[in-house]
């Protein structure tokens, strides 16, 4: 690829990246303004940060279709994104009783581990070395990063919007919370896409 082909591909995927960062806000703008109620378990909030997750599973099932040299570890992080995705869905599950999603997301672990451990030993560890430092892995450990930390902490109303708005604390906290996770499933998802597209080519 020439150089003039690189730098317009970076500044194309900048801009792409910037249109994504818009996303968390319309979804909430949807839910709280246009539809007119909290962000519950059917929002538009919800179903996109499902709709992601869903989307990574399938990415990395498919990669681990196709890759045989990489299975072991490409079913690991398919699992590990599976279960991610059960307790997004802890809203229906817990109809069946309360914390019902912890068993169908052990389950999936557990078999995701179970066969990378007993039918896949040799393709985990040096493809899992393979990935990192690779474009595609540091936007997924960024979009893991804000999940994870980013979103618990500064959407945490105990730690902070309490102090600050009182009543109406709930509310904030949940808009920045879950708009916050669906910034990071982006991430995620978009290095998905980037490992899929990279690896086809």
């Amino acid at each position: 690829m020439s150089i003039s082909s690189r730098i317009a591909s970076a500044v194309a995927e900048f801009f792409l990246l910037a249109l994504l960062a818009l996303v968390p806000f319309i979804a909430v703008y949807l839910d709280i303004v246009v539809i007119g109620h909290r962000i519950g378990e059917v929002s538009v909030t919800e179903i996109a940060q499902e709709a992601l997750l869903l989307l990574t599973v399938l990415v990395f099932l498919y990669s681990a279709w196709r890759q045989p040299a990489s299975r072991g570890f490409l079913v690991l992080v398919a699992g590990f994104f599976a279960a991610a995705f059960i307790r997004e869905l802890d809203g229906f599950l817990d109809e069946v009783w309360h914390g019902f999603w912890v068993w169908p997301a052990m389950l999936v672990s557990l078999t995701s581990i179970s066969y990378a451990a007993i039918r896949c030993r040799d393709t985990v560890f040096q493809p899992m070395a393979d990935f990192i430092d690779t474009k595609p892995y540091y936007f997924i450990v960024m979009g893991l990063i804000v999940l994870l930390v980013f979103s618990r902490t500064f959407g945490s109303g105990n730690m902070l919007w309490n102090d600050l708005l009182g009543s109406y604390a709930f509310k904030f906290k949940t808009v920045v919370q879950e708009g916050l996770e669906l910034f990071g499933y982006l991430f995620i998802a978009y290095g998905a896409y980037n490992f899929l597209t990279r690896r086809e080519r």
